[in-house]
């Protein structure tokens, strides 16, 4: 009974101390244990509800433009034949009042040289001509020059108009001889120094005695007691001039002209001869394209140097 009393006992001692061993465990484990929502180390934590993304709208892509756009093409010209074959030009010339004018001098200039003159109607044909640019040129006395440039093509004839302007009136240049000093009849005239033997061709002279663009140009060959002779160079027209006391002659060298004298043309070329006597008005006009190259002589005044 005793025996038993004391096991009783003991295993009274064994279930106090095992409670309060649990008890603090309890306690232990309830102040440990980490809050809500911490994850644990060394525990798998649950995982989070994954949030369902709403699918994007799917938007065009925008097109990028070229860093150098290329430029628009130029549009194309239609090309312009060249003309071929062989034309003509009809020619009606008035004056500025609309009447026409007659015995213009027409000269065309260009792959084929064609000229005429105006009949009482102002007008002039001027056919067979090769296709191409001309420059017409329309002189007379009467009229002051002009040009004109036209485009002559295969086929009929291209008609063209010009009204020209009348010439100014013509300056009449009057060179007077010196002064002689009155001297009695039977003594002879006042004469200039006599000048040396000259031998000489036109080819001969030094390149710079020839015209260029100058208007007029005298280049003094030969001069001796009362006889000049001068070499005239001429690219445009000589104002009337007369002598009183000298006579005048010309020796056409190279070019074509026309010679004025008391009102008459007279129409010179090369190896062409004029003379002047003393006291008759004349006046001188190139024509053409080349300058008008004359060998003048006047004789009658005193040489101021010979030569």
């Amino acid at each position: 009974m005793a025996r038993g009393n004391l096991r009783c006992n003991a295993l009274m001692r064994r279930l106090l101390l095992c409670g309060v061993v649990a008890a603090a465990s309890v306690t232990v484990v309830a102040q440990t244990k980490p809050p809500a929502g911490t994850p644990t180390q060394g525990r798998p934590t649950a995982p989070a509800t994954p949030v369902q993304a709403r699918p994007a709208t799917p938007t065009a892509p925008t097109p990028t433009p070229p860093a150098n756009p290329p430029a628009p093409a130029a549009p194309r010209r239609p090309a312009v034949a060249a003309p071929t074959g062989r034309g003509g030009v009809a020619i009606t010339v008035t004056d500025m009042s609309g009447a026409p004018l007659r015995d213009i001098r027409v000269q065309a200039v260009g792959p084929t040289e064609r000229g005429g003159t105006t009949d009482g109607s102002g007008q002039l044909r001027i056919t067979g001509m090769q296709a191409g640019t001309y420059r017409l040129r329309f002189t007379s006395d009467a009229v002051v020059e002009f040009e004109r440039e036209v485009v002559v093509r295969g086929g009929p004839n291209t008609e063209v108009d010009v009204s020209l302007r009348p010439a100014p009136p013509p300056v009449v240049v009057t060179v007077a001889a010196p002064a002689a000093a009155p001297a009695p009849a039977a003594v002879a005239p006042p004469l200039g120094p006599v000048g040396e033997p000259q031998a000489l061709t036109i080819q001969s002279l030094p390149n710079g005695d020839f015209i260029r663009n100058e208007p007029r140009k005298e280049t003094l060959l030969a001069c001796s007691a009362n006889t000049r002779t001068t070499l005239v160079q001429m690219n445009q027209e000589q104002a009337l001039r007369l002598y009183e006391g000298a006579d005048v002659t010309y020796y056409v060298v190279a070019g074509e002209g026309t010679i004025k004298v008391d009102g008459r043309d007279i129409a010179v070329e090369a190896t062409s001869f004029v003379s002047i006597p003393r006291g008759t008005r004349f006046g001188v006009t190139r024509k053409g394209r080349r300058p008008l190259i004359m060998v003048m002589q006047l004789s009658g005044e005193p040489c101021e140097q010979a030569k």
